[in-house]
């Protein structure tokens, strides 16, 4: 039988069973978007040098820009749905669709990207 979550942390710590418990949208919402922001400059750093040393035959430079371009707007994407967060929290902002928006659109962007990049690597290969 599976554990729980929870129980899984009460294995490791309790204190980490207490910070899960207290977690609502809102912290998880932001570092669900903080994630995929450092994931994007990551995977755009990684997808810029592999196209440009490795797969350098392979690889046309609008199809670079492409892909990249998918992953940086995901990337810029999940900055702006933080930025939201923050002002939300402090009462600066009214609430809005944008995170709702944001929340799909965002991994969406940046799976568009990678597939894109790896359809690119396969179709180098067929062709």
């Amino acid at each position: 039988m599976m554990k729980s979550v929870k129980e899984r942390l009460q294995q490791i710590d309790d204190g980490l069973v207490t910070e899960f418990e207290a977690a609502d949208a809102e912290d998880l919402s932001y570092d669900f978007f903080k994630n995929l922001a450092s994931l994007s400059v990551l995977t755009l750093g990684g997808v810029l040098t592999l196209s440009e040393s490795v797969f350098v035959d392979r690889v046309e430079p609008w199809m670079m820009f492409l892909t990249g371009g998918f992953i940086a707007a995901a990337g810029l994407l999940a900055l702006q749905c933080q930025a939201e967060i923050v002002q939300l929290s402090r009462g600066k902002k009214p609430p809005s669709n944008f995170l709702r928006f944001g929340h799909r659109l965002a991994p969406g962007l940046f799976g568009g990207g990678i597939g894109g990049f790896l359809a690119m690597l396969g179709t180098g290969y067929l062709l």
